[in-house]
């Protein structure tokens, strides 16, 4: 009842879309004269819908505490889009007739929607810049990844930014240029169509939209060249004489456990790294135990240059005990595999001080979405032991390892902070590989050989070594592999061409289309398909054209020839031109003699 228990949240009206995760916190007050048990219950929601930590709660009199309600609806078809109303309710287990129900409500949101526009559709040119306009028609942010291809496999990209934002209701835009390439650059008119496609992160596929390039013959533009005016500038020894320039030197870091230093510098003839000479171009892993400065310096005979980065590794506390508070843990050493069944340990605590006191427990080293625990908090008389129960679980998100990942249990006393007891543990992640296969373009056009881009992405916590195949129905082509068994770290990404040529010649035969598929498998035996389409489309389309061109040109020569002969009959080119009457004299005579000859 209210004048017994008093119950609020953090929020009645919860958002969420399918796949994710929001929580709300309960805060519970016990306004009764006596200790009491309180059972909490969610009533109305699908039960794989939402996590309740713990059933009940044990309070004092005038004692409260805090839980938390996760709820993540499952990313199916079942899920729908609209409001769930449903209720808490918070009973006493002494009086269960004193009980205390809130109405609340979750409401799901339809997956994101996007249109994407193109302006201008087409360029006249060799380059062109396209601006690609996406506008968000759904009520929260997007982002947005873009991939460019084109069936002739002849252009080239570049797209600024590579990843767009988009707030609710909005609009934005992208630049894309698009250019030849060296190979294609020479020609005739022609169109040359690609395809944008934008698509979120988390979506298997997006939104596409085609452009063109129209090339214009290479001997159109020759009247539009102007040769720019040559003046050497006074500076022009400066050039030579320039110090060293570092462009970039930064950290990344998934987990601020493990750190990557990356750095580029040019014109230097020596470049240290913390006094260890490395390349101009290179990177490094690191693991520091704490704050730690890293300079990069790029020196050559006019001058230096350097730069400092400092990297902030996560803090574990070390183990310590207090004399009022014993802590002990059922588990220490866990071991996990990423996105698995959690593990549950159990931390009992005993209050070994003379006074009723109230004890926070905090875990430190680890993000907060690795672990969910049934009480933040438990308040104790003394000398009595209560147990809280901690649930690990790995997520399944980008950065995570196959490694060691060292935690602390910090428990201290609400009535004297400078009371702490720290426990020591650790999870370590088990080796798991996943990864995805794709490939670009799905279609290409050829007179000789094909070139496919293979996307293998590493999703998983530990090395892969990826075994590539390509094989078609017709048995009639022949595949070169640049790499045919990567090695994939955890979460890399590489993108490997592949090349289709056909088996018999490439320049005289009918155009044929060869159906491709690629298959990829790892040593778990994990396979994986694509498949592709080639059209090879040779030169000539058959040997008769070549014949009949062979034909037509000995005709021609027989005709030059006999030209020739009539001409020099008459007294040969320079006559001819310079006074015909006599040419033509000349090779009346030279006929009439030989029919002369023939017949006497």
């Amino acid at each position: 009842m209210p004048n017994k228990i008093e119950v609020a949240v953090t929020s009645k009206s919860l958002v969420i879309r399918p796949g994710e995760t929001v929580e709300t916190k309960v805060n519970l007050h016990n306004l009764g004269q006596s200790i009491d048990q309180l059972n909490v219950s969610v009533e109305g929601l699908d039960s794989s819908w939402y996590t309740l930590p713990v059933s009940s709660v044990a309070l004092f009199p005038n004692d409260k505490d805090e839980l938390k309600i996760v709820l993540s609806p499952p990313k199916d078809i079942k899920t729908k889009a609209g409001s769930y109303p449903f209720r808490l309710k918070v009973s006493s287990q002494a009086n269960p007739e004193e009980t205390t129900i809130l109405d609340m409500v979750v409401a799901i949101q339809a997956l994101p929607d996007i249109e994407i526009n193109i302006t201008p559709p087409s360029i006249k040119g060799r380059r062109g810049i396209f601006r690609v306009e996406i506008n968000n028609i759904w009520d929260n942010e997007i982002q947005l990844n873009f991939q460019i291809s084109d069936t002739s496999s002849a252009l080239r990209y570049r797209v600024q930014p590579e990843l767009l934002k988009i707030p609710a209701k909005s609009r934005a835009q992208t630049t894309v240029e698009v250019s030849l390439g060296w190979l294609s650059f020479f020609g005739g008119d022609r169109e040359f169509i690609f395809q944008v496609e934008a698509a979120l992160p988390e979506a298997e596929e997006g939104k596409t939209i085609e452009g063109k390039l129209v090339r214009t013959a290479w001997y159109k533009m020759l009247a539009q060249i102007r040769l720019p005016r040559i003046q050497l500038p006074r500076w022009l020894l400066a050039l030579f004489q320039r110090p060293p320039v570092i462009n970039t030197f930064q950290a990344k870091t998934d987990d601020r456990i493990t750190f990557t230093l990356t750095w580029s510098a040019k014109r230097s003839k020596e470049v240290k790294l913390n006094d260890e000479v490395v390349e101009l171009l290179g990177e490094k892993a690191l693991s520091p135990t704490a704050p730690t400065q890293y300079t990069l310096l790029a020196t050559n005979k006019y001058g230096s240059t350097q730069k400092i980065v400092e990297v902030e590794p996560r803090f574990v506390p070390k183990a310590k005990v207090s004399d009022r508070i014993r802590a002990s843990l059922s588990s220490t050493q866990l071991k996990l595999q990423m996105g698995g069944i959690p593990e549950i340990a159990v931390l009992q605590l005993q209050n070994m001080g003379e006074i009723v006191d109230k004890f926070v427990v905090d875990i430190e080293g680890i993000d907060a979405d690795w672990y969910s625990r049934s009480a933040s908090s438990i308040a104790l008389m003394p000398q009595t032991t209560e147990q809280d129960q901690i649930s690990f679980q790995v997520p399944k998100k980008k950065g995570v390892r196959a490694r060691n990942y060292p935690f602390a249990i910090v428990v201290h006393s609400q009535t004297n902070p400078s009371d702490v007891t720290i426990i020591n543990g650790s999870i370590d992640v088990l080796p798991f590989v996943d990864y995805k296969l794709k490939v670009a373009p799905y279609r290409v056009t050829c007179r000789r050989k094909g070139t496919f881009r293979v996307g293998l992405t590493n999703t998983g916590t530990s090395e892969a070594k990826i075994v590539l195949d390509a094989t078609d129905l017709d048995e009639g082509l022949n595949f070169k592999y640049k790499n045919k068994e990567p090695i994939l770290s955890a979460w890399q990404v590489v993108e490997l061409p592949v090349v289709a040529k056909p088996k018999k010649g490439g320049l005289v035969g009918e155009k044929k289309r060869y159906d491709i598929t690629i298959t990829s498998h790892d040593a778990s035996g994990n396979l994986q398909t694509v498949n592709c389409e080639m059209y090879h489309n040779p030169l000539v389309s058959s040997w008769k054209t070549i014949f009949r061109f062979i034909r037509k040109l000995i005709f021609i020569i027989i005709i030059v020839v006999i030209l020739i002969l009539i001409i020099n009959w008459g007294g040969g080119f320079k006559l001819l031109f310079s006074d015909p009457k006599i040419w033509w004299s000349q090779f009346i005579d030279k006929i009439v003699n030989t029919f002369t000859g023939w017949f006497s």
